[in-house]
């Protein structure tokens, strides 16, 4: 399937919002489960999401608390105008709702971004090159300036990748990888290393 960004946005924002709590449950454990298999050993620092529920977005508590049991330092984002800010969290951390419905931290750190490793980007699909498809707003690609070259961009998804998405523009930034309920995929080159 061959689709411009706003095909591909139409049509999986109807997709998930069809989704039964029950369905967005299962799928994002299995997501989840995908995650578990990459060995993220030598990774401190990690950038998520938090999920708007009324949007039917992948449900991301289980991986924050996951990365916290394994020691890592978790990162999510806060909007301020156009841009995201990278706000280090604790683990149990309190929340409140922010522009978009988007949940935010009510205590936290300011980081540089530059610190950040992985990043775990919300989307709705991608393609099989890695280009990822989201609100349409820019917001992780104005983010991703921002952050270290060689940081790892890993999206996740309720949907395998479509073929093409035929509109891609210089100020797209690829993925390196995604995850969706049944499959990680790797895209460029990039190698993960799955335990099992």
């Amino acid at each position: 399937m061959k689709l411009t960004k706003k095909e591909a946005r139409d049509y999986f924002r109807t997709k998930r919002k069809q989704m039964s709590a029950t369905e967005v449950e299962e799928l994002s454990e299995q997501i989840f489960h995908q995650l578990q298999r990459i060995d993220f050993s030598d990774v401190d620092v990690f950038h998520i999401f938090l999920p708007i529920k009324s949007n039917n977005e992948i449900n991301t508590w289980p991986i924050i608390e996951w990365l916290f049991s394994l020691g890592k330092r978790v990162v999510v984002p806060i909007v301020e105008g156009n841009e995201m800010i990278s706000a280090e969290v604790q683990s149990s951390f309190p929340i409140r709702i922010g522009k978009f419905s988007i949940p935010e931290p009510e205590v936290f750190s300011v980081i540089d971004s530059t610190q950040i490793e992985v990043i775990f980007l919300p989307m709705f699909v991608a393609d099989l090159q890695g280009n990822r498809v989201g609100y349409g707003g820019g917001f992780y690609d104005r983010f991703l300036q921002s952050t270290a070259e060689n940081v790892q961009k890993i999206g996740l998804s309720f949907f395998s990748p479509v073929e093409q998405i035929t509109d891609i523009h210089r100020g797209d930034v690829p993925l390196d990888a995604m995850v969706s309920s049944t499959e990680i995929l790797s895209f460029g080159g990039k190698s993960f290393n799955v335990l099992k």
